[in-house]
């Protein structure tokens, strides 16, 4: 399944800013905005909810093991998780 970058960089945007509960219109959040930052101020909590929203939304399962060696600390970095080529992607 190919994914259009923009619609995931939108949807990615959507379910952050719904998770973290920010008041703030996703064409204001930048792809490089730490997650944890002032803007979004994403908790631990939200964060789990938002890899349990992106496994929802975009129908595959992230498993634990995708996370060695990778940071998650921005938008942009969401976004990858989901944009990542066949070989890497969850199944």
């Amino acid at each position: 399944m190919t994914l259009d970058r923009d619609n995931v960089i939108a949807t990615v945007k959507d379910i952050v800013i719904t998770e973290a509960r920010a008041a703030v219109e996703p064409s204001a959040v930048p792809d490089d905005e730490p997650l944890a930052g002032p803007l979004l101020n994403v908790s631990s909590m939200a964060l789990l909810g938002i890899l349990t929203r992106i496994e929802d939304e975009f129908g595959s399962a992230v498993p634990d093991d995708l996370f060695a060696g990778r940071s998650l600390k921005t938008v942009r970095d969401l976004v990858e998780l989901v944009s990542l080529p066949a070989e890497e992607a969850p199944k």
